[in-house]
């Protein structure tokens, strides 16, 4: 068994995976930290995760020093703490998963769209945790950067459409459940407020529009040029991602069967022949279901892909990465299947 520490535990990122940690046969939570809950147990914290092994550990301070006999480390975590543990805890010879946005970038770009120079550029970017597409570089790394949740579900949408569309016209439309913003309290996220009203936000400099060009750069070999606007929609949990692209000519012959062709050995895509994406046939599990579709009248394509934010955009993810930095099967721990209704 693999010690694990889990920081940021009771946030919502760090809820989902100590329920998805408990039942994995390789991986177990020694030590859990909590920031302003720390003193409480995960139970009084995280009251869902009750009848749980988890929940009667006590959440311990975010300090390196609390996380000393841990073998793995998941930072669950805004990227301002992220970049403070991390370099420690690696240094101490712990692998260390990051969810946050601290390691996704170079250190120039993470300076431009986070206001900040970054502190430890040498690690930056770390190996890009979307096994599906950059699976070669996360087997015993020792720091993993996990993508966020709408460059999981833009990419992995995009990444079958790459030598078939004009990258100088990409548009990516996101929608979010209210759970993406975390456990914070804001006026915005408030149920009289956000059920009821869908709107859109931080176009058109997100921080995950440099995210996702950049990574499909890595794809594609250029920098493509790249609008992304995401949009806060009325439901807790749940992502889609929609993408419209110019065809370049003659790829209408292949484009359809190029996401079936990417994926059909992955356990955690679905490309479905019929049916849109739906954020409910995903909630719950490690699953992006994805379809493909031309508009021949505009000679452009249409891509959109579901996740579950909290899962396949977050702590399933983790999980993932974390298994191939250990050797393990991928699908160890998870399954695709959500929970429907």
């Amino acid at each position: 068994m693999t010690s694990v520490g889990v920081v940021g535990a009771s946030g919502y990122g760090g809820g989902e995976l100590l329920r998805l940690l408990d039942g994995h046969p390789a991986l177990k939570v020694a030590t859990v930290t909590g920031g302003e809950q720390a003193g409480r147990s995960v139970a009084e914290a995280l009251p869902h995760l009750a009848g749980l092994a988890v929940a009667e550990l006590t959440l311990q301070r975010s300090e390196p020093e609390a996380l000393a006999n841990c073998e793995l480390v998941f930072l669950a975590t805004p990227h301002e703490p992220s970049l403070e543990l991390a370099p420690a805890l690696v240094d101490a010879g712990a692998r260390v998963i990051d969810l946050s946005g601290a390691y996704r970038l170079d250190a120039a770009t993470f300076g431009a769209h986070y206001g900040q120079t970054h502190p430890d550029p040498g690690r930056a970017p770390a190996p890009y945790g979307l096994p599906e597409l950059f699976r070669d570089g996360l087997a015993d790394a020792p720091l993993v950067a996990v993508p966020g949740c709408y460059p999981t579900a833009a990419l992995l949408a995009l990444a079958p459409l790459a030598d078939a569309i004009d990258s100088e016209s990409i548009v990516v439309a996101g929608m979010s459940g209210t759970s993406g913003a975390g456990r914070k309290q804001r006026p915005d996220l408030q149920a009289s407020h956000a059920f009821g009203n869908a709107a859109a936000y931080g176009a058109p400099r997100h921080r995950h529009e440099p995210e996702i060009a950049a990574r499909f750069a890595d794809l594609e070999g250029a920098s493509p040029a790249l609008t992304f606007v995401p949009h806060l929609v009325p439901t807790s949990r749940g992502q889609l991602c929609t993408v419209v692209a110019s065809l370049v000519p003659g790829a209408n012959s292949f484009v359809l069967n190029a996401a079936t062709a990417m994926y059909h050995t992955e356990p955690f895509v679905t490309v479905l022949a019929e049916e849109w994406p739906a954020t409910a046939h995903v909630a719950g599990g490690n699953g992006a279901h994805l379809r493909v579709a031309l508009d021949h009248d505009a000679e452009r394509v249409v891509a959109s892909c579901a996740i579950d934010n909290l899962v396949k955009g977050a702590a399933g993810q983790a999980i993932q990465c974390a298994n191939a930095v250990l050797g393990l099967p991928e699908t160890t721990g998870l399954s695709p299947a959500g929970v429907y209704p």
